[in-house]
């Protein structure tokens, strides 16, 4: 951002040749690291490179690691996560750690509520002038009197922002910190991290969004399979060059743009068809889809992708016309969706896709178990196993057996698992929201390849996405959201991300 010259100033902080083994297994071997005051220093990898497991070293959830950390010059010991916070470092998680029914005033005040009243009684007007001061100074448009469960995810990523902003950390880990926030929101998130920079806090930050990396930070650092493979300033790369450091190759020639003119497969009649439809109490959209097409969603935060892709698989009340291959249908759950063969994979995988306690096997077959797997009552436990074997094996699902716990996969394999169980339940529409938020470019275009496959084989696809370079890649035709509804159909071979940004941003955006 600011292009500091690292030699002029002493390290604020200092990790060197820093290992972590799990049973046994050395998952770190012995990696440096090392951060400076007012600069923000980027560091990289493919989902199991180290990135977290080293950020988890410097938050004090790791009191076993080898090596040593020095803060200021001064040995530290960052045996717990209160060591940690006493030592001036604050986490951004990628997972939100907020208490939903709680406010973002009472969530940033959290374990040191203002009193009043000799200390019997929380100061409430203190709390919440406090934050709204914080939220001003960091030009976040956030309400403070709202249960921050009742806020939208990208509304969520800014209060956990804000409350780490909040602690007055001189080192701030941002992990994954834009994962879930529209182009205005990112760039406001910017606006905040230079002005955290000029007051001296240095910042780590991790992040998939290559592009933004390159544009936000200082320096960057590669990790590969728990090694340090470069740290150079950012000036030294362009995205080839940091996409192959990360990957080891350069990326295949499927997350080229597109193979070809797919156009001329496509039926005549629509797969899809959107007549005045949308979740009641918002206008409706008129949209059509044909079979093998991959049509995106664009839009700012509040235009209403999300509400439309849920509507559509009957995830909220609708009204209006839905027709698949020309037949009328009213959608009340999403049980009639999948009766019709229409399948969602929603914004939030963990809270509304996954059980995250419950085996890969187990999150596959969800959705078909009935359909699929069961006779008179009876699971048939053959078909179950060779569905969920072939799964894991085709989409390339790391690290997964069937009983293991969902939970325990990186965010691109837990996506791999909601494509599989989507793919196991023959949709003939298939709606994506945020289909690779917070997971690495490998399993990204992994991703990628998997959605082109489905629609090669006659699904309509639906893609919304926060991503603009995400939507031209993917997508054949572009549909425009401003004020809760469709407002026009744009082709994505034509189309830049400047070119797109415009027509999103132009008009007035739905609360």
């Amino acid at each position: 951002m600011q292009g500091i010259d690292v030699n002029a100033t002493p390290a604020l902080l200092q990790m060197r040749q820093i290992r972590k083994a799990f049973g046994g297994i050395e998952v770190l071997h012995g990696v440096d690291f090392d951060l400076h005051a007012g600069e923000v220093h980027a560091l990289v990898g493919h989902n199991g490179a180290g990135k977290s497991t080293l950020m988890k070293v410097l938050a004090g959830l790791y009191d076993d690691y080898q090596g040593q950390v020095s803060i200021n010059g001064q040995i530290c010991s960052l045996a717990s996560p209160d060591a940690s916070l006493a030592a001036g470092i604050a986490v951004i998680h990628q997972e939100f750690a907020l208490v939903p029914q709680f406010t973002a005033a009472e969530n940033f005040a959290l374990g040191h509520e203002p009193a009043r009243a000799r200390g019997l009684m929380v100061d409430r007007a203190r709390m919440c002038a406090e934050a709204e001061a914080l939220l001003d100074k960091l030009g976040f448009d956030l309400p403070c009197d709202v249960p921050v469960g009742r806020l939208s995810v990208a509304h969520q990523q800014l209060t956990e922002v804000a409350k780490a902003m909040s602690r007055r950390a001189r080192i701030l880990i941002m992990d994954e910190p834009t994962a879930r926030l529209a182009p205005a929101e990112r760039e406001a998130l910017f606006r905040s991290m230079r002005r955290l920079q000029e007051s001296g806090v240095g910042i780590v930050y991790i992040s998939h969004f290559l592009e933004e990396v390159l544009q936000v930070s200082d320096r960057v650092t590669v990790l590969r399979d728990g090694h340090r493979i470069e740290t150079s300033p950012a000036s030294a790369f362009d995205l080839n060059r940091l996409t192959t450091q990360i990957v080891g190759a350069a990326l295949a020639e499927s997350s080229a743009k597109h193979a070809g003119d797919r156009s001329s497969a496509w039926p005549a009649q629509p797969r899809l068809e959107l007549e005045d439809f949308g979740q009641i109490g918002r206008q409706g959209s008129t949209l059509s889809v044909r079979a093998g097409e991959i049509v995106g969603l664009a839009g700012l935060t509040g235009s209403g992708r999300t509400s439309l892709s849920e509507s559509m698989c009957g995830a909220r009340r609708n009204h209006g016309t839905l027709r698949v291959d020309g037949q009328p249908l009213r959608l009340r759950s999403t049980a009639d969706g999948l009766d019709h063969g229409i399948v969602l994979l929603p914004e939030d995988r963990k809270r509304r896709g996954l059980v995250m306690a419950s085996g890969v096997g187990s999150n596959i077959v969800l959705a078909a178990l009935r359909r699929q797997f069961s006779s008179a009552g009876f699971v048939q436990l053959g078909a179950r196993r060779a569905a969920i074997s072939d799964a894991i094996s085709r989409l390339t699902i790391r690290g997964a057996t069937a009983d293991k716990p969902v939970r325990a996969l990186s965010g691109g394999n837990q996506q791999k698992v909601l494509i599989a169980r989507a793919a196991l339940n023959r949709p003939r529409v298939l709606v994506l929201d945020q289909p690779t938020a917070g997971v690495d470019i490998g399993a990204k275009n992994e991703i990628y390849g998997h959605i082109r496959s489905m629609a090669a084989d006659g699904v309509a696809c639906v893609v919304a996405s926060d991503e603009l370079e995400e939507l031209l890649l993917l997508c054949d035709r572009i549909a425009i959201m401003r004020g809760g509804k469709v407002v026009d159909m744009l082709d994505a071979r034509t189309l830049t991300q400047h070119e797109l940004l415009a027509q999103m941003s132009h008009g007035e955006v739905s609360a």
